[in-house]
């Protein structure tokens, strides 16, 4: 233990000094108790302002195991049937058409399904510029910043059903394919709770695991406790413009993003961690059954839709409930363990449950474009190899 904690601090030390990120937490939770905190680096450069263990983050894409397991919630009460078509709750999935060439459209052979927004394989894109799906997400995209921008409100639903209206960039089904269906996912909660995304996760998740410093938002009088958010820039680490334009910072938006809108801390992202660790329960508290954690942990895609698992970060995993799971240690480009399961989030947060160890890893950085990067790689070949 004593070597992995000087190696941890090491490869931190290593990444602030060398400007790969400008802060990083980590944090290990082994066999029932905290075995690991370490940090380095800084909340804000400019100003000189160390990270401390209190920091806020912003998620991004470590947002969607939470929306998830808020869904999963509906389904284990019967509210929710898995392959229910998204139609059925949004009026924009109706009529939906594929993209088969730059202004060719067809139909759906069949509709998107509640299961295809859990595996990423509805056909909806993230706004891109590789293909006529993408480009048309990006229009839209772009249409609703700047609504947004002009004080005009845009609802978590509304924007959902815009979403429907877009051209797929496949059948539902057909592949795997990384884009805004944890957002649809989102709308699909609020349809069926009967209530705002922000109040029903804190309702049956943030509440009752107590991640008391999670949200959709900052509050004012936590303001002094969000990191700066950089980027790599000419060489060097510089500040972000402001890349919150969809779902604010210091006040709850109108837009609720259940694929990228949650603000946490390493404790909170540690407790939802533990919990799924755990089989859906933290201490006396139980958000999930065994089975339902089972169901969001296990490698849905057939051989086929695997085949789109293309990146680096993904290669030996399969994808379950919103979340990669190792399948293949020896193809991961980093040490692990079958069954490992997490995801990570575009800032550099990060997450890595494995039932088989009794670990949860958990990653914090704030820096653009991050994912799963070298020091994250780096963190988990030395976390893997001494457990």
């Amino acid at each position: 233990m004593k070597r992995m904690k000087r190696d941890i601090g090491n490869v931190l030390k290593d990444a602030i000094a060398s400007g790969q990120t400008p802060c990083a937490a980590v944090m290990l939770w082994r066999e029932g108790e905290e075995a690991l905190f370490k940090m380095n680096g800084y909340a804000d450069i400019e100003r000189n302002l160390p990270v401390a263990r209190e920091s806020i983050y912003r998620l991004y894409s470590l947002s969607k195991p939470m929306t998830a397991v808020a869904a999963m919630t509906l389904i284990e009460r019967g509210m929710l049937d898995i392959v229910a078509p998204v139609s059925d709750f949004l009026e924009g999935f109706k009529n939906q058409q594929v993209a088969v060439g730059e202004t060719d459209l067809e139909p759906v052979k069949r509709p998107v399904q509640v299961r295809d927004l859990f595996t990423m394989t509805s056909g909806l894109p993230y706004p891109g510029a590789n293909t006529p799906a993408e480009r048309a997400m990006d229009s839209l995209y772009r249409q609703m910043k700047s609504e947004i921008l002009d004080n005009s409100p845009l609802s978590t639903i509304a924007a959902a059903n815009r979403i429907g209206q877009s051209p797929l960039a496949h059948h539902p089904g057909e592949r795997f394919l990384y884009g805004t269906s944890a957002d649809v996912l989102g709308a699909v909660i609020e349809v069926v709770s009967g209530k705002p995304l922000n109040e029903y996760m804190t309702e049956v998740l943030f509440g009752p695991l107590q991640m008391k410093d999670t949200d959709f938002y900052v509050p004012e009088d936590k303001r002094s406790r969000l990191v700066t958010l950089y980027e790599r820039k000419d060489g060097a680490l510089a500040k972000h413009p402001d890349s919150e334009a969809l779902h604010g910072v210091f006040s709850l938006p109108s837009l609720l993003e259940g694929g990228a809108g949650i603000f946490s801390t390493i404790d909170d992202v540690m407790s939802f961690g533990r919990m799924l660790l755990d089989g859906g329960k933290l201490n006396k508290e139980r958000i999930l059954s065994p089975n339902a954690v089972g169901w969001l942990s296990e490698n849905h895609l057939t051989e086929r839709q695997q085949g789109y698992l293309d990146w680096d970060s993904l290669l030996g995993y399969g994808y379950g409930g919103l979340m990669r799971v190792l399948l293949s240690p020896g193809k991961s480009c980093s040490l692990g363990v079958k069954g490992e399961f997490g995801w990570d989030g575009w800032t550099g947060t990060y997450m890595s449950v494995s039932p088989e160890t009794g670990t949860v890893l958990v990653v914090m950085q704030q820096l653009a474009g991050a994912g799963t990067n070298a020091m994250i790689r780096n963190i988990r070949n030395v976390v893997y190899a001494n457990i």
